[in-house]
């Protein structure tokens, strides 16, 4: 099933995060789902790839990649709450 998920799984589309300004939940909400998707798909290759020097590689996107969705949920838990 991993290598399905690996094959499907979109590419890094979150470069230059800093520099955007989300502005909107809905907007935070997508870009949170992409930065997830992309841990999710390098934590299934960090693990299962006998290449090193790519599992290197990995890594350190992930860790990256890990850090935009943790200042994605900050920037959301910010958010004032709307009104019903």
């Amino acid at each position: 099933m991993f290598q399905t998920m690996e094959g499907n799984a979109r590419p890094h589309r979150t470069e230059g995060f800093e520099g955007e300004q989300h502005e909107s939940q809905a907007d935070l909400m997508r870009a949170l789902q992409v930065a997830s998707d992309a841990v999710m798909r390098l934590a299934g290759r960090v693990g299962g790839d006998p290449d090193a020097m790519r599992s290197h590689h990995d890594a350190i996107e992930l860790k990256r990649q890990h850090a935009i969705a943790d200042a994605l949920i900050a920037r959301l838990l910010a958010m004032p709450a709307s009104a019903l």
